[in-house]
C-alpha cells in the first residue's frame, strides 16, 4: 500500500465523509488521470466485449437498501440493458442487525437472475482495517468472509429455486482496507477485491486483486461534467472504470419515507437518481463503452445453472475453481441436448458461437442468445 493510502487509512471517517475532504480528492482524481492518461498503450480496434472494449462498473453498496435497489433500479437497468454490481451483506444495519428476509432474498436473486453480479460485501459489514488490527486478520475472515460465503450457499429463492452464485468479488466496506486484507482473501476466496480510489483508477481486463472505484453518489461532490471526463479518460486508455454507488432513490424522495429513522440519516447521503444514471448511461452509449460487472473485469465466467456449469466445465477439462471468458471466446458449437439446464446465464460469453442443440432441455427463457452476433444454427 501507497505512503498515501496509509494516511488516507488513518483519516477519521467523519472527516472522509465531509464535502470539503471529498471535493479536494475529486479534483486530484481527475488531475491525476489526465496527467497519467498518455502512459497507456490501448490496443487497435477495441471491439471486442470482455476482451477489449472498455466499459463501466455500476457498484452499489449495501443490501439492506434492496428494495432501492429494485424499486428503481431493476426496471432502469433492463430497459437499458445494463449489468451492474450489487453488493451483498448478512445482516440489516438499521433493524437491530437482522437477516435478511426470504423476501429481500428473492429480490436479490432476481436481479441476479436479470444478469447483475451479487458481490460478497462482509456478513456483518464491519470496517475490515479497524477489525483486524484488534482482532487479527485470521479472526476478520472468520467473522466477515467465511460466514457469508456459507450463507450465501444456504439460500434459495422461494419461488424458482435458484441459488446465489459463487461470489467471484469482495467489495470493502467503507472503503477501508490494506495489502495484507487484500492478499488474505484474493486469490484464495475471491478474483478481485473493490475498495475506493488508488492509482489511476482504471481496471485493466482479465484483473486479478485490488480494484479500484470512484464514488458517484450525491454528496460525492461529483457532478456530471466530471464523470463524463472520467468515462472519456477511461474510452481514450482502453481501459474499465467502476463508479460506487449505494441507494437509488429520486431526488425528490426524503430519506425519512424511505429510511429507517434518525440512526439512518448519515447512510441516506449516500444515494443517486434515477437521472443522474440514465445519464451515465446515455454518455456510456454515445462513447460506446459496454457495461460489466466486476467478475468480469477479472475475465471471470459466471453461471446460475450448476448443470450449465458442470457441462462446460467438462467441455473444457477445468478444474480451475473460475471458468475464464477467454476460454469460451473461440468455442463455435454447443451440444446441451438432454441436459438438465433450466437457465442460459452465461451464454453471452461465447462470443463466436455459430451452432447450439436446445433439444430436451428446460430452457423456457431464449433472450441472452440475442447477444451472440455470429450464432446462425439454433435448435430448440
Amino acid at each position: 500500500m501507497s505512503f498515501r493510502k496509509s494516511l488516507i487509512n488513518k483519516i477519521p471517517l467523519q472527516l472522509k465523509k465531509s464535502k470539503f475532504f471529498k471535493r479536494y480528492r475529486l479534483k486530484r482524481i481527475i488531475k491525476h488521470m489526465r496527467e497519467r492518461s498518455a502512459q497507456y498503450n490501448v490496443q487497435p480496434n477495441p471491439t471486442i466485449p470482455y476482451i477489449n472494449k472498455p466499459g463501466i462498473v455500476l457498484s452499489f453498496d449495501d443490501s439492506y437498501r434492496v428494495d432501492h435497489w429494485t424499486k428503481y433500479g431493476k426496471e432502469l437497468f433492463g430497459y437499458y440493458d445494463v449489468r451492474a454490481t450489487f453488493n451483498i451483506n448478512g445482516v440489516h444495519l438499521f433493524e437491530d442487525n437482522r437477516n435478511h428476509t426470504q423476501e429481500e432474498i428473492d429480490a436479490l436473486l432476481d436481479l441476479q437472475r436479470n444478469g447483475h453480479e451479487i458481490v460478497h460485501q462482509g456478513f456483518l459489514h464491519i470496517n475490515s482495517v479497524e477489525h483486524s488490527e484488534k482482532h487479527g486478520i485470521d479472526n476478520w475472515v472468520n467473522t466477515e468472509i467465511i460466514p457469508l460465503i456459507e450463507w450465501m450457499e444456504k439460500q434459495c429463492h422461494s419461488k424458482t429455486g435458484e441459488k446465489f452464485k459463487i461470489p467471484v468479488s469482495f467489495a470493502f466496506p467503507y472503503s477501508y482496507y490494506n495489502d495484507d486484507l487484500i492478499s488474505a482473501i484474493v486469490p484464495k476466496y475471491f478474483k478481485n477485491a473493490r475498495g475506493n480510489i488508488q492509482g489511476n483508477n482504471l481496471t485493466p481486463f482479465n484483473h486479478t486483486g485490488f480494484i479500484p472505484s470512484i464514488g458517484i453518489d450525491r454528496n460525492s461532490g461529483i457532478a456530471m461534467e466530471h464523470i463524463k471526463e472520467v468515462i472519456s479518460i477511461a474510452k481514450q486508455n482502453g481501459l474499465n472504470i467502476v463508479f460506487m454507488c449505494h441507494s437509488i432513490l429520486p431526488d425528490e424522495l426524503e430519506w425519512s419515507d424511505v429510511g429507517w429513522g434518525k440512526e439512518s440519516e448519515q447512510a441516506g447521503e449516500y444515494r443517486i437518481s434515477p437521472d443522474m444514471l440514465k445519464e451515465i448511461i446515455h454518455e456510456a452509449r454515445k462513447m460506446d463503452m459496454e457495461f460489466y460487472t466486476l467478475a468480469e473485469l477479472s475475465g471471470v465466467a459466471t453461471f446460475i445453472d450448476r448443470e450449465f456449469e458442470k457441462y462446460i466445465r467438462e467441455l473444457l477439462s477445468c478444474d480451475d475453481r473460475w471458468i475464464m471468458i477467454k476460454d469460451l471466446i473461440s468455442i463455435k458449437e454447443l451440444d446441451l441436448r438432454n441436459k438438465n439446464i433450466k437457465n442460459l446465464d452465461g451464454i453471452q460469453y461465447f462470443l463466436n458461437l455459430e451452432k447450439i442443440d436446445l433439444k430436451n432441455t428446460k430452457i423456457k427463457d431464449f433472450r441472452l442468445l440475442k447477444k451472440l452476433p455470429h450464432l446462425k444454427n439454433i435448435e430448440i
